[in-house]
């Protein structure tokens, strides 16, 4: 029934002599008539062939005192958690309360586990077992299997079910469906698919949904290889009225395996039959139908072996760019029917990968949805259908989402900027991109090199060099460093002009900042490189710059190289300094 593993626990060695003794009917026989009757005394005990202990004569005592005033359970966890100290045979200990035992006082004892330790706790079941010939209510039975499986003690646990059924002791499906869970949860799926085949064949126990839908969550959810799918898909079919969460276990894993036709499928047939499917199981047929639909469109590296010298090269897949993203959107309108969504993360997937293959109109319908339930993510939802709508250059799409996440107070994030600006740049709309310029620094987004760039570029293409030159100074006043073909495009239309001082104020202003990014870098080589080619040129760096550049030399103990460039920096500023005054 389950693999068998050499195992050792003396607390409950008596399961293991039972089992192994289950061919000598005669022996068991007579074992559970002697020791079931407590009523009877056996002349062969102990305590007839000589006095008791001092110790056992002391519990004895205590015993009798505490049953007059205490309840029997309160008593039997006094002896058990008194007996630690000073060891004492559990059968001379307890042989006065063998004519009170029933299910409900070995519960209560059972439950006091913490008091009385692991080992005590099983030496009672093990003796209340054999008081009561394993004759114990469904309860006692399910709650020492989870004890069981929750210490590991699997050997043991199977001991215990053939001690039960060798005495026609009756195990309930609850049972079976703890010792499952618990043994998949340790990937002993083997022993738990034959434990679950034998439940009707030899425990005479028919599988209800519960232990079904427990088995398969573990061959679906637990196991990884894959091998037990068809087991699980024949289980799964063998159920008379599989319910949501039967339906759920074989949607994950036949989505784990990537049997997504069989899935899609299965979730019709769930459809049909009436049942809402629970939210995990959407979320991984969503997530891994849109994964499909990536992979899809992926470009796949193949290596070329026929030539004298191998080499790779990249081949797009030339799939079907829509096969799985088709069941995905079906699948989301169908849950949205019976009232459920999926989690964001999942929509936000989605609706990417209906972005990314130019569904705009399907990806805006969702996006309704998100707005409709005010969803967290529909501020994300309105950033990608945004970005999506400005590489398709759909101005008119644009322009009414974006005057809706202004009204709606959404906030539009630094990429939304940056994507209409360039996108309104690229057309040749200065007007307009200044105008989600302003309305950007209104709102307090901080532009990057991207949101300047794109505008420098526009104005310098529209040979406009005054706001080209204005927007690269305050791009630099901010720290950013201007593209080279930004930078030479403004330079160019300066020096054009006749605007030379404009042109070295530029070309220092750039240096500078040059300058200080490598000394915060720690790029101590290219900062003296950089300052050096500064005064050739005779620029003075400004005070926070010089202030950075003996910082870093000084962190790397080369404070002195920096003072001689700097005092030879600062006699070739000294006479500029005293032309200007």
């Amino acid at each position: 029934m389950f693999c068998s593993r050499t195992r050792h626990h003396g607390a409950f060695s008596l399961f293991s002599n039972l089992f192994n003794e289950t061919s000598k009917p005669s022996l068991l026989t007579s074992l559970f008539s002697s020791k079931s009757s407590p009523n009877i005394p056996n002349p062969k005990s102990a305590t007839a062939k000589r006095p008791p202990s001092l110790a056992t004569q002391n519990l004895q005592e205590t015993s009798l005192t505490v049953s007059t005033a205490t309840s029997p359970v309160a008593s039997i966890c006094s002896l058990l958690s008194n007996s630690v100290t000073e060891p004492v045979k559990i059968e001379s200990l307890l042989s006065d309360y063998k004519g009170m035992l029933n299910s409900d006082i070995v519960l209560q004892v059972l439950r006091s586990y913490k008091q009385l330790g692991r080992v005590r706790t099983l030496e009672f079941f093990s003796w209340a077992g054999m008081q009561m010939g394993f004759k114990f209510d469904d309860c006692v039975i399910e709650y020492m299997v989870d004890f069981l499986g929750r210490r590991k003690l699997f050997d043991d646990m199977k001991c215990f079910l053939m001690t039960v059924l060798v005495q026609n002791g009756r195990v309930t499906c609850r049972a079976f469906s703890i010792c499952i869970r618990f043994l998949g949860r340790q990937g002993r799926f083997r022993e738990a698919l034959c434990l679950f085949q034998e439940m009707e064949t030899k425990f005479n126990c028919r599988p209800d949904n519960f232990v079904c839908n427990n088995m398969l969550y573990v061959l679906c959810k637990k196991e990884a290889s894959g091998e037990l799918i068809d087991v699980a898909l024949s289980i799964f079919r063998g159920i008379e009225s599989p319910d949501t969460y039967s339906y759920g276990n074989v949607l994950v894993g036949l989505c784990k395996f990537g049997r997504f036709e069989t899935a899609i499928e299965v979730f019709q047939e769930m459809g049909r039959a009436g049942l809402v499917p629970t939210r995990s199981a959407v979320n991984f047929l969503m997530k891994e139908l849109c994964l499909l639909s990536a992979k899809e469109g992926a470009v796949n590296e193949v290596r070329v072996n026929s030539s004298r010298k191998p080499y790779t090269i990249l081949v797009p897949n030339l799939g079907s760019k829509s096969g799985a993203i088709r069941p995905a959107v079906g699948v989301f309108w169908a849950v949205y029917d019976l009232g459920l969504l999926p989690s964001t993360f999942v929509i936000i997937q989605l609706m990417t990968e209906l972005c990314r293959l130019g569904k705009m109109a399907e990806a805006f319908e969702i996006l309704k949805v998100v707005e409709e339930r005010k969803l967290s993510c529909v501020a994300e939802g309105y950033a990608i259908v945004m970005q999506a709508l400005c590489e398709y250059r759909l101005v008119e799409e644009v322009s009414h989402l974006f005057g809706r996440m202004l009204s709606l107070d959404l906030k539009p994030k630094l990429v939304v900027y940056n994507s209409v600006i360039c996108m309104l740049c690229k057309l040749g709309k200065l007007d307009d991109a200044q105008r989600v310029f302003q309305i950007m620094n209104k709102k307090r987004c901080i532009p990057d090199s991207v949101t300047y760039t794109a505008l420098v570029h526009a104005y310098g293409e529209a040979r406009n060099w005054e706001v080209a030159y204005d927007l690269l100074i305050e791009m630099l006043g901010l720290g950013w460093i201007p593209h080279f073909h930004a930078y030479t495009l403004v330079d160019k239309l300066l020096r054009e002009h006749g605007r030379m001082d404009l042109s070295n104020k530029l070309e220092r202003k750039l240096d500078s900042q040059i300058l200080h990014k490598h000394c915060k870098a720690g790029q101590l080589e290219s900062a003296c490189e950089k300052l050096r080619s500064m005064i050739e040129k005779g620029f003075c760096p400004p005070m926070y710059v010089r202030v950075a550049f003996e910082h870093a030399f000084q962190k790397y103990g080369k404070l002195e190289m920096a003072r001689e460039l700097l005092q030879k920096m600062d006699k070739v500023c000294e006479p500029s300094k005293a032309e200007v005054s």
